[in-house]
């Protein structure tokens, strides 16, 4: 299942060459439900640049506390979505 575009402004295909430029894997290995840990081999220190490449390209802040969470490119988007929208709200 590939995650569908929403009427919000992340583009998720974007967010997919970060993530997978973070990881240095091509962005086809960077799917919906890879796991990171698991199935790509992310550690903390990778998980770190991933979450400050972020907040970079998106203007959002990645807490700590949310890195634990961040296990598959799902997650990753579904929280980057959420916090675009809240950040285009304020």
């Amino acid at each position: 299942m590939t995650l569908q575009p929403t009427s919000s402004p992340l583009d998720v295909e974007e967010l997919r060459t970060v993530v997978a430029d973070a990881l240095e894997l091509p962005v086809e290995e960077v799917t919906d439900d890879a796991r990171f840990k698991e199935d790509l081999d992310v550690d903390s220190l990778i998980s770190l640049e991933i979450a400050v490449r972020i907040e970079e390209q998106y203007g959002i802040r990645i807490d700590d506390s949310d890195l634990a969470d961040l296990g598959s490119f799902r997650r990753i988007a579904e929280l980057v979505r959420d916090r675009v929208a809240s950040r285009s709200a304020a």
